[in-house]
């Protein structure tokens, strides 16, 4: 959704982003906040100029340079799908959609987005996921309040459901990734051998003025 919004709508924006940024709130609250906004968040992404969707899917595809149609992908923060848009530009195809968001999830299905639609949250839980299930999970922009104090066994479902030998990539604002409990999360999986950090990038900018990272990690 690209084009020229009025003053009045790029307010309503900022007040619908700082609606759902807000601190201290638990997950079923910060879920609910996403079910309102459904309707209005590709809009809200688009005045904003949120970059980090299309600079996920450009990374995969110089990640992955042949075979995109049989690569399998698990979007584990899919929102309304705006990530699994960028990814089939790139050629991707077979992409499931992890979001516990029900109306977030709606959005992605009138646009046929995923070949699975998962209502689930990544949390200290087990997902419904089979083991070694795929090739690349991703996660995009997930909400800063929960990604930021993600639990360990999230980082560990992640890691059980992608193929030995795949990737996780995972992007943000740097400030997030500055997150003692995220740090920390993200080492002890490394220190364990169950993952490795094969590449890091900054990208200025990437939406709300904030200066982006992303973290490719391959799975051992």
């Amino acid at each position: 959704m690209e084009g020229t919004f009025t003053e009045e709508e790029k307010v309503e924006a900022e007040k619908d982003f700082q609606f759902l940024v807000e601190k201290g709130l638990d997950n079923d609250a910060i879920v609910k906040r996403f079910d309102c906004v459904a309707e209005k968040y590709d809009k809200m992404q688009a005045i904003h100029g949120n970059s980090l969707q299309k600079w996920m899917a450009e990374s995969l595809a110089a990640l992955y340079t042949h075979n995109r149609k049989s690569v399998s992908i698990l979007d584990a923060a899919a929102g309304t799908g705006l990530v699994s848009c960028e990814m089939r530009k790139q050629g991707f195809l077979h992409i499931d959609g992890l979001e516990p968001s029900e109306r977030m999830l709606e959005q992605a299905k009138k646009n046929n987005l995923y070949e699975r639609y998962i209502c689930d949250i990544l949390a200290d839980k087990t997902l419904d996921i089979a083991d070694d299930t795929y090739n690349i999970v991703t996660v995009v922009g997930l909400s800063s309040e929960i990604f930021s104090t993600l639990p360990i066994k999230a980082f560990e479902e992640l890691v059980r459901i992608t193929k030995s030998g795949g990737h996780i990539l995972m992007n943000h604002y740097d400030y997030i990734f500055q997150r003692d409990v995220l740090r920390a999360n993200l080492a002890i999986l490394e220190d364990r051998g169950l993952w490795k950090l094969e590449d890091k990038q900054i990208k200025p900018n990437t939406a709300h003025g904030f200066t982006g990272h992303l973290h490719v990690y391959n799975v051992l």
